[in-house]
Order: C-alpha cells, then structure tokens, then sequence
C-alpha cells in the first residue's frame, strides 16, 4: 500500500536510484511495481524492510554499482509493458558481417536493448554496442547506421545528437546515436 509513508520512501528512493545512476531513469510506476513485489507478502521481507532490502539492492549507485536493483526493475517493466498491451517490435540489425534479429517493446531504445535485454539478439547487440556514457548522449559509443529504407520511419537526429555524431568514427548522413533510437511499431 503506497500510503504507508515507509512504501512511499521506498518508492522515492528508487526513483532516485534511477535518475542518480547513469542517467537511467526508473518511472514512478516502475517504481510502485518494485515496492510491491518486495512488500508482497509472499517475499517476507515486510513494509519495513522493503527500503533497507533497496539499498542493498542498489549497491553503491552514485558510482554506477548495481546488486540486482536494475534487475529487478527490468522485470517489473517487462510486465508493465505487457499488461499495457505494448508490442514486441523486432528489428534486424546487421553489424560485423553478421544479422541477427533484436526485439524488444515498444518505446525501448537500443541502449536500453543493450543493458536489459535478455534475448540473444540482445546479447549479441552488446558485443557490438558499448554504450559508455549510459544513454545520455555524452559519447559515441553506440554509433551505428541506418539503413536507406528505415531513415525515414526513424527520424533525424536532434541538434545535440548531431554535435555528438560529428566526434563519431566514420560517420556519415545515415548516423544515429543507439541510444536516441527507440523501437517504434513502425520499425517492426
């Protein structure tokens, strides 16, 4: 019940956690779903022990450490975004002499499919996609390319997107940030 004032603070403090860390915000419903999945009977902790559990769980997060908070969290926006009834958008992307297909929900950016994204096109993403400053637009890391036909359904990039992609290796007209591009029903 988010109106004990200790399940507020708990619920506060992730949404801390979240903008502190790497620039990754959790939302406020991300937020509640975590709170009530440790305040849930069945996990034994108890509305007291929900928010020391989190500070565990968030580690050292001013510095980037994570014990299972951005797990946890993760699983909580997968089943919000199901119970939303968003889609699973698929792409293909080609890197390395090599496609393989990504799929996340909708309104995932490609940083996000790098750091949460459990699938094997998730994980063969992340051999290619460093994503150093955390999604902030800060670096290029996640440089790619955009293929011809998708340029159009993705959108230009913003001004600070294109300062950043002129420090980019070899970038060209069809440059984006991973990290600027989210998963759009359109791209599926």
């Amino acid at each position: 019940d988010s109106t004990d004032p200790r399940l507020a603070e708990a619920e506060a403090f992730v949404v801390r956690v979240g903008q502190r860390r790497e620039g990754k915000t959790y939302s406020a419903d991300v937020a509640r779903g975590v709170v009530a999945a440790l305040a849930d009977p069945s996990s034994g902790i108890g509305a007291s022990g929900v928010l020391p559990m989190l500070k565990t769980l968030a580690g050292a997060y001013e510095i980037g450490e994570d014990n299972g908070l951005d797990a946890l969290a993760a699983a909580v926006e997968t089943e919000l975004n199901a119970t939303a009834g968003k889609r699973r958008v698929r792409c293909v992307v080609s890197a390395g002499g090599a496609s393989f297909e990504v799929s996340a929900y909708e309104g995932t950016s490609l940083y996000d499919v790098v750091r949460r994204g459990e699938d094997d096109g998730a994980r063969t993403l992340r051999e290619y996609l460093e994503c150093a400053c955390s999604g902030v637009m800060a670096c290029s890391t996640c440089h790619v390319y955009v293929g011809d036909a998708w340029r159009a359904r993705v959108g230009p990039p913003c001004e600070a997107e294109l300062d950043m992609l002129d420090l980019a290796r070899e970038p060209r007209d069809a440059s984006r940030l991973g990290c600027q591009l989210t998963l759009t029903t359109e791209l599926d």
